[in-house]
């Protein structure tokens, strides 16, 4: 498994919208679904059932040992 960095703004983040570290590996680990939106930064989405805030996201830059948190949004809504 890669290492998980987290930006100072995730952090602020996650703190704000109640999301725990936990969450975030769960996320990132088992997501319902990745959106990439760059070569090396992707969405991933995941409606957690512990929470009753539609889905949560982690945008990240997935690197070749790492994944560098840049921010977490809740409520989010997949376009398809």
């Amino acid at each position: 498994m890669k290492d998980i960095l987290y930006r100072s703004h995730a952090i602020t983040r996650m703190n704000e919208r109640k999301i725990s570290t936990l969450d975030v590996e769960n996320i990132i680990n088992s997501p319902d679904g990745t959106i990439e939106q760059s070569l090396d930064k992707k969405i991933f989405y995941k409606e957690l059932p512990s929470r009753n805030d539609n889905i949560i996201a982690v945008v990240a830059l997935e690197q070749e040992v790492t994944f560098e948190i840049l921010t977490v949004m809740i409520n989010f809504e997949v376009h398809k």
